[in-house]
């Protein structure tokens, strides 16, 4: 069967007509998924940039500062075990009591006077307070 015998005008479609667009506009960029597909893509790489050059930043002020950038934590935690901050405070050779000698011994004595200690508890704190001058 012929497809001719059906079209009795022999109808020939303009030139013009002859070449079919067959890349449409929104195929060039992909369509909907492709231009968001793109899209997304786009950020992912701005958001990678932005983070290398943050981390790059931040190394090289932790270098400045004189700790090891690649592992902070840890460097920072030695230094503050070896400072100052963190070691025990100075007692005084009398065990923290900044008072006189003289009151401090007056005390001892007023306590064994109330039987608050013994003889031997009055004794040894004398020979403590006055062992620390």
């Amino acid at each position: 069967m012929r497809l001719d015998a059906f079209d009795p005008g022999g109808f020939e479609p303009p030139a013009e007509d002859m070449f079919v667009d067959v890349v449409g506009p929104g195929d060039l960029a992909g369509g909907g998924f492709g231009g968001f597909f793109g899209f997304v893509l786009v950020v992912g790489v701005l958001v990678a940039v932005v983070s290398v050059v943050m981390a790059a930043r931040r190394a090289k002020k932790l270098h400045d500062a004189g700790i090891d950038p690649l592992d902070p934590e840890t460097d920072l935690q030695v230094r503050m075990a070896r400072s100052r901050a963190m070691a025990p405070a100075p007692r005084d050779a009398g065990g923290g009591d900044r008072r006189p000698v003289a009151e401090r011994l007056a005390e001892v004595d007023r306590l064994h006077a109330e039987g608050t200690i013994t003889s031997v508890e009055r004794d040894a704190a004398r020979a403590r307070i006055l062992g620390a001058l």
